[in-house]
């Protein structure tokens, strides 16, 4: 339900924050957003928080007496919220609006924020989206993110490869642009009882063998096939490969399985509870992402924090997180990840060092961080306003 905002005291924010992306389907933005949602009001008591809220969003978002929040019906990557913003909420008094997911709205009256994750519709429309979502999205996604990087008053990345890729797009941005780390929730974190992770694992993969994980939707810059295809090559019973994707994403891959002769081997998991998911990356021998474009890479980032040893990309943003941490192989390179997956499984001793440096490196990510360095962003973007 909307509460309106209490009577603006002489130095307080009134701040908009694009928050549909917390809602029933879990999501790296979504993660993002909602720690955001948890630690803005508590560090800003004199500050107020409005927030767009999904309807599928859990009520209320945040049960702070300097909170409220409308319900958007349109979805965050709809296009009229994006074309037309003002006839889906109010801006009346609003200091700043906190676009939290690449694009900026037209025509905002206030203060912007765009936090800019990737520019992959930029410069490789090719990976971001297929069939008929991306010849709608060719409308109007690009657009809005080419303003966010030409007139957002503050941007932010969330990795400095990701900044790098802005400027050099855009080189006058680098004035207005911070750097933000995300981070792993605390849920993400070794397990007290491995046994018991291992025991719980094997529930829900549904054998107790050791297997590889994967995370994430079957997007052409995710290169699952690339997974599944060296793991086919280069990694023998007893192991398997799980993969963590909604059960639509996988049709091609399914097919990939069965002509490579490993679908015996696979495990699909359709979207679980986030305890599980837990599990799973606390159990598994090792993390595999193979993408050829990321802006940073959460799951990556997740599996250090829970001690998970990490297979991935020599790509800059998951060079930055892991900091030498993972076995980094030259994307795309099929041999080259063969190999890795090779030596990876077959010593013991490296994945047990990799998933200790890998915690250790996980630890200088802080969601307060994150949030205490937002709210600066808000505070300088508000100042830099006419």
């Amino acid at each position: 339900m909307y509460r309106a905002p209490p009577s603006r005291s002489t130095n307080s924010l009134r701040v908009a924050i694009d928050a549909r992306y917390v809602r029933e389907k879990p999501s790296g933005i979504g993660a993002y957003v909602h720690a955001l949602v948890d630690r803005l009001p508590d560090l800003a008591h004199s500050d107020h928080f409005l927030f767009w809220a999904h309807p599928l969003a859990p009520r209320p978002l945040s049960r702070a007496a300097n909170t409220s929040a409308v319900t958007i019906r349109a979805g965050p990557t709809a296009p009229w919220p994006v074309i037309w913003p003002q006839c889906y909420a109010s801006f009346t008094n609003v200091d700043v609006f906190h676009s939290p997911h690449n694009t900026m709205p037209r025509g905002l009256p206030c203060a912007s924020v765009v936090t800019v994750h990737d520019v992959m519709a930029i410069e490789r429309p090719d990976l971001h989206l297929q069939g008929l979502e991306r010849v709608v999205k060719s409308v109007y996604f690009r657009q809005a993110i080419w303003r966010a990087l030409r007139q957002a008053t503050r941007l932010v990345a969330p990795s400095k490869a990701t900044a790098d890729r802005i400027c050099m797009l855009l080189p006058e941005a680098a004035a207005r642009l911070t750097v933000i780390w995300l981070a792993p929730d605390a849920c993400f974190r070794p397990p007290e009882d491995l046994a018991v992770a291992k025991e719980r694992a094997a529930c829900l993969s549904g054998a107790e063998s050791p297997y590889l994980l994967v995370i994430g939707s079957n997007t052409p810059s995710k290169r699952h096939d690339l997974a599944i295809a060296a793991f086919a090559n280069a990694v023998p019973r007893p192991w398997r490969l799980v993969l963590v994707q909604s059960r639509k994403a996988r049709d091609g891959l399914v097919g990939l399985a069965n002509r490579l002769h490993v679908a015996d081997r696979i495990v699909w998991l359709d979207t679980i509870a986030r305890e599980d998911l837990v599990t799973l990356i606390q159990a598994a021998g090792g993390l595999i992402q193979p993408s050829i474009y990321e802006g940073f890479g959460l799951p990556v980032l997740e599996a250090m924090a829970c001690g998970c040893p990490v297979v991935a990309s020599d790509i800059a943003p998951l060079r930055e997180i892991t900091a030498s941490t993972a076995v980094l192989f030259p994307a795309g390179d099929f041999d080259a990840l063969a190999r890795a997956l090779r030596d990876f499984v077959r010593s013991s001793g490296l994945r047990q060092s990799l998933g200790e440096q890998g915690l250790s490196r996980a630890q200088d990510f802080s969601w307060d961080h994150c949030a205490r360095e937002t709210l600066k962003v808000y505070r300088d973007a508000a100042a830099r306003r006419p």
